[in-house]
């Protein structure tokens, strides 16, 4: 018999598969960026200040290096610009006028996404899930 928490991390496994969904749907959209480029761009659009290149390496998991390759390649794209930072040897990255609109037609997409997965579920069901995941959310926070 499996152990109930190995089928309780089974089933977390399928949150992870919907983020990844509505990610692949939303960069469906965005044919002019690999993968990498569009997950850089997405943490770019995701902050309210402008990210050092140093940042988005931490949220992205990505090497220093493939996060100066994706900032090109966004520069390129004219969505982003890059500009020294307060220290002289940092830059921060900030949106371009393009990529401001790029970043609000792929809300628009995130929340067709997320519209079409959970449309079908009740209100009872949806409160169910958002308190079940906030418990585990404070669970996790006490004891990881």
């Amino acid at each position: 018999m499996k152990n109930e928490y190995a089928v309780l991390l089974d089933q977390l496994t399928s949150i992870r598969k919907i983020r990844i969904k509505i990610l692949n749907e939303i960069n469906a959209n965005l044919a002019d960026m690999n993968s990498r480029d569009f997950h850089v761009f997405y943490q770019i659009c995701k902050v309210v200040k402008e990210p050092t290149m140093s940042d988005l390496s931490e949220s992205t998991g990505l090497s220093n290096a493939l996060i100066t390759s994706s900032v090109d390649s966004l520069e390129r794209l004219n969505l982003v610009k890059r500009k020294r930072g307060p220290d002289r040897r940092s830059y921060v990255v900030r949106l371009t006028s393009k990529g401001v609109e790029r970043c609000q037609e792929m809300e628009k997409a995130r929340n067709r996404s997320i519209n079409k997965i959970f449309s079908s579920m009740t209100k009872d069901d949806l409160d169910e899930l958002k308190g079940t995941l906030m418990r585990l959310n404070d669970l996790i926070e006490k004891y990881a």
